[in-house]
């Protein structure tokens, strides 16, 4: 449920600015394309929340990978969200908020 939540969030602050969000299994590892598909991107809830066939499959493409919080380091990591500012993790608690009134 949260990682479904934190792709919602990142798509609703992305999809204006030009990428399309991948729901589901639409495209093989890939969360979000840029419209002119020269980059693609895997987003993670956790640093430790990748397996090995989702690492392995970026190896030789031009599939980034960005995830949420350090599990071990107790922050988060939107500083390093690639290709974007503004997003934070206030932000995304609000978005939930809305979301779970129905405002998104």
């Amino acid at each position: 449920l949260l990682g479904d939540l934190l792709e919602r969030y990142i798509a609703n602050r992305l999809e204006p600015r030009g990428w399309i969000w991948c729901a589901g299994n639409i495209v093989s590892s890939v969360d979000f394309l840029r419209e002119d598909l020269t980059v693609a991107l895997q987003v993670k809830n956790r640093d430790n929340s990748e397996n090995s066939s989702s690492s392995a499959i970026r190896e030789g493409t031009n599939i980034k990978r960005w995830f949420r919080i350090y599990s071990r380091k107790g922050r988060t990591n939107w500083e390093n969200f690639p290709f974007a500012s503004g997003l934070s993790e206030d932000d995304f608690h609000e978005y939930i908020k809305d979301y779970a009134k129905g405002l998104k």
